[in-house]
């Protein structure tokens, strides 16, 4: 029985290890609209604007992907809606 509830426990870890990158990336989209091409130098002015730090931007899945310099000076990545840059997963 022990070993029933521990080969279950391992699986469930497993498979929850493998799923979480997964949903990580696919669960990151806009819609679709205007390419960002030619336009990453405005689009990083108005981020700075916001208050973000930028280091580059890139198209990714139909968003504007940020690379910004977080508080403690590490890299990180915010997506953003193209058109209206507003940040993608908030209400």
């Amino acid at each position: 029985m022990f070993r029933t509830v521990i080969a279950t426990a391992v699986a469930v870890t497993s498979l929850a290890l493998v799923a979480l990158p997964a949903q990580a990336a696919g669960g990151i989209t806009c819609d679709v609209g205007a390419s960002i091409a030619g336009a990453e130098d405005t689009i990083k002015q108005e981020l700075t604007a916001m208050g973000y730090t930028v280091d580059s931007i890139e198209e990714w899945n139909n968003c504007v992907r940020a690379f910004v310099v977080e508080a403690d000076g590490s890299l990180g990545m915010a997506f953003f809606e193209p058109g209206s840059l507003k940040l993608v997963g908030e209400a």
